[in-house]
């Protein structure tokens, strides 16, 4: 069946949105699955404003077990999109656990891979998304608050397949924290993904299409897109 590609952090602000959109866009034949609930979160950046719409189709699929039907646009990964009422859902972290690979196994023939976007932190959603998980992907900032939430998060989840992926990473990298993420990987033993290097151009992009989809794209856009084709490959090696 489709791979699952869980993307989760312990904080908010570490690029895990923008990681989730471009993955969605550079791993072969992939859907998006956007479980935050935030209007910050990967449908809104995608261009949907689910408040426009009637229904629901990932609550109303939560709620029938049938796969819901994806969205599509130009230069853009499909994608379910999220709804604010998961919010205040009371969605159990084991249906999640246990829809996840159901619609993967029915999505087979269409998509590879399916890339879940969460909410940061501790929440029955994110938690299921995670137990259903080939690999989890954790976008990680090299700072101090970021490195200790990364590293409860680490022991919080032993034993998850996980892999980490340094994110807005300057030209020249904080050694002690490049030091502290390494030990911290090892000691769990999970895989460290090349580098996604800091472009404060990045920030201004709202709405957009993912960077490796982009038409004609400036020097900035084309080496940030190579380095996302990079971590996808961790990715699609970690799902072997």
């Amino acid at each position: 069946m489709s791979r699952i590609v869980t993307v989760a952090a312990s904080k908010g602000g570490v690029g895990k949105t923008t990681l989730s959109l471009d993955l969605a866009a550079v791993l072969p034949r992939a859907l998006a699955l956007d479980l935050d609930w935030d209007s910050g979160g990967l449908t809104r950046m995608w261009g949907h404003d689910p408040t426009e719409r009637r229904t629901a189709r990932l609550l109303d699929s939560m709620e029938s077990g049938n796969p819901p039907r994806p969205l599509r646009a130009r230069r853009r990964p499909d994608l379910v999109p999220a709804h604010p009422d998961l919010a205040s859902s009371a969605i159990s972290a084991t249906l999640v656990a246990d829809l996840l690979p159901k619609w993967a196994a029915e999505w087979e023939s269409q998509y590879r891979y399916v890339v879940v976007d969460t909410h940061p932190g501790a929440n029955p959603l994110t938690d299921g998304a995670m137990a259903a998980a080939d690999v989890v992907v954790v976008p990680v900032v090299l700072g101090a608050r970021e490195l200790d939430a990364l590293e409860g998060m680490l022991d919080d989840f032993e034993g998850y397949r996980m892999l980490l992926v340094p994110m807005k990473v300057p030209a020249t990298p904080p050694k002690r924290w490049v030091e502290r993420l390494n030990a911290a990987a090892i000691k769990a033993r999970v895989q460290v993904a090349p580098p996604l290097s800091l472009y404060p151009a990045m920030s201004k992009r709202v709405r957009r299409a993912a960077l490796s989809l982009e038409p004609n794209p400036g020097t900035w856009v084309r080496r940030a897109a190579e380095e996302y084709r990079a971590v996808g490959k961790s990715v699609e090696e970690s799902c072997v």
